[in-house]
């Protein structure tokens, strides 16, 4: 009895240390998968992750798309900015996933973002960025690395 009642007591402090920082006043974001690996034109490619935010306050999302010459970044476009209300996230949603889809060369699908084709075969990771109302910005997150062919 006296050895189970001190990993009762460790038991008890891993598990709650474990869940005092799923929700923060500072947003907190992740992208789980981006898909797929490689992309050739006419591609779907499919960015999910998912945000916590203790409030339920975010405001909007920035996507960050960099393309890539072996490990060196050539290109960051960092105009993407969306309301989280566009995205079909209600208010004082405090936890919630974000799914967003790219048509890579083509514009079939007006409900769809447009990936602009590249130059040349390229690298490229995307990265989102949360900010809630009152200014606090998420640390950056960024997938894995995906191919673009070239078109």
């Amino acid at each position: 009895m006296k050895f189970i009642q001190p990993l009762l007591v460790v038991f008890l402090f891993i598990v709650i240390s474990c869940n005092k920082d799923k929700f923060t006043t500072v947003p907190q974001v992740k992208i789980e998968s981006i898909k797929p690996e490689i992309v050739v034109s006419g591609n779907i490619i499919t960015v999910a992750g998912s945000f916590t935010d203790d409030e339920g306050d975010i405001d909007s999302i920035f996507v960050v798309r960099k393309y890539f010459a072996g490990t060196t970044a050539t290109k960051i476009d960092t105009l993407e900015k969306m309301s989280i209300t566009n995205m079909n996230i209600p208010p004082k949603t405090r936890e919630a996933d974000i799914t967003l889809t790219y048509e890579y060369n083509t514009n079939n699908f007006p409900a769809l973002r447009f990936l602009p084709g590249v130059s040349k075969d390229t690298t490229a990771t995307f990265g989102f960025v949360l900010k809630d109302k009152a200014a606090n910005r998420s640390i950056y997150a960024e997938s894995k690395s995906i191919r673009l062919k070239k078109p």
